[in-house]
């Protein structure tokens, strides 16, 4: 192996958590499952079967959601969605993966609605070069643009509503299915009105005869989201959390590989530098910085690397996060988040929830709502912020096991018996 110490690896450490991880493990009946809507909007019906009906492109109902708490990776999966459509361009009916950030619906809906257009007509190795162009930078800075280029395809009209994506580009005129996959998708408020929301419907009841599929990546309560902007009976729903400690193990391997450091004879080191991280796609993130880091100093080998620093610097990286991840409301309510994280318990519904947090006001001297936020505000905060999750079952659970000890003891309070690894 080569070590590659130039200009990437020096990158991916200064660049922070932000972007993507430059290896990619797991998740695979996820990418499938997406991939699979893009072919069900291209040809519903199925000739082999003898089923000669005229061709009707598009397929209702046919979204998907793509839910987790903060830093779960769903960033990372869209990534790994568009470098797949990239890489399988010359495929037959091969989806074309526009990923867009909720803002972007929100500030510049026309400019969406162009870059549909684009990924649709272009012939395959045009939209090849065209792909950067029209994918927004998902590493969950909420700030990001999208950056497009329409030089390169200025035959292609720029529609202004859903209903002229039909109008000017009728199914027949399309190259490929497009699969939109909206990140930051908890962005998306309002009712089923709003611009943004018409657009959405239009892809997802598919009433107009349109090859597009959609993909909606946020926090924990997106399904809600969804719901509110009529998006209905959305069956296939994937709920994020940590990867298997297998795969946590191919990743800081792989991680390896990638910059040309091998890891082999480093197997213990490397899952010892994992295991502390859960699982948890941020956490194995800051552990490679680190690595990275410490493999820029010593030149790509690994038996000179410090692992006692990285560890520790991947330590400090997760309390640093946590931190972050206290708003204000948390912190001026500590001994209240702690308090409802030490009651949580396995099967514990919303309404069971919600009551543990209105109990502990009631009851408890000093456990206090922070202003303007009712039991039920709380709760939801506490979903956007990482620290609560709701499960496809109704059930609420704590996703990130250290996340919850550090609120716990953040709020005064003693460690449980019900706070173990697994619940």
């Amino acid at each position: 192996m080569i070590f590659d110490a130039d200009e990437r690896l020096q990158d991916f450490v200064k660049r922070g958590d932000g972007p993507p991880p430059p290896v990619f493990v797991g998740r695979e009946d996820v990418l499938e499952d997406i991939e699979e809507t893009g072919a069900r909007a291209w040809n519903p019906v199925n000739r082999a079967a003898g089923d000669m009906r005229p061709v009707k492109r598009g397929e209702p109902k046919n979204t998907r959601i793509v839910q987790g708490a903060p830093g779960a990776g769903k960033s990372s999966i869209l990534a790994q969605l568009v470098k797949r459509s990239s890489e399988r361009h010359g495929a037959p009916g091969q989806s074309r993966v526009l990923a867009v950030g909720g803002w972007q619906l929100l500030d510049d809906l026309p400019k969406v609605l162009h870059a549909v257009a684009v990924a649709a007509c272009l012939e395959p190795v045009r939209w090849r070069e065209f792909l950067p162009k029209v994918t927004v930078d998902v590493g969950g800075a909420g700030g990001a643009g999208l950056s497009l280029d329409f030089s390169k395809a200025p035959e292609v009209p720029a529609p202004k509503t859903f209903s002229d994506l039909a109008r000017q580009h009728p199914h027949e005129t399309w190259a490929a299915p497009v699969i939109v996959a909206v990140d930051e998708a908890q962005r998306l408020s309002g009712d089923a009105t709003q611009p943004h929301a018409l657009f959405l419907q239009g892809i997802h009841d598919a009433d107009i005869g349109l090859p597009i599929s959609l993909v909606l990546a946020g926090l924990g309560d997106t399904e809600a989201k969804a719901a509110a902007m009529d998006l209905t009976r959305i069956s296939n729903i994937h709920e994020i959390g940590g990867l298997a400690p297998q795969e946590s193990a191919a990743l800081m391997e792989d991680f390896c590989r990638h910059f040309g450091m091998d890891p082999t004879g480093h197997e213990e080191r490397l899952d010892a530098l994992a295991t502390p991280c859960e699982g948890w796609p941020r956490h194995l993130h800051f552990a490679m910085q680190a690595l990275g880091r410490e493999a820029l100093r010593c030149g790509g080998d690994l038996a000179g690397v410090d692992w006692a620093w990285c560890g520790n610097e991947a330590a400090e990286s997760r309390v640093r996060y946590y931190r972050s991840q206290q708003s204000d409301a948390m912190r001026d309510s500590a001994r209240l988040a702690g308090a409802v994280m030490q009651g949580l318990a396995p099967g514990m519904m919303r309404l069971d929830v919600l009551g543990l947090i209105e109990g502990n006001v009631a009851d408890q001297v000093g456990h206090r709502l922070p202003e303007g936020l009712s039991a039920k505000g709380f709760f939801v905060h506490l979903v956007h912020r990482g620290a609560l999750q709701e499960r496809e079952d109704g059930t609420i659970q704590s996703p990130i096991p250290s996340f919850r000890t550090h609120l716990v003891r953040a709020g005064g309070l003693h460690m449980a018996e019900a706070i173990r690894e697994g619940e």
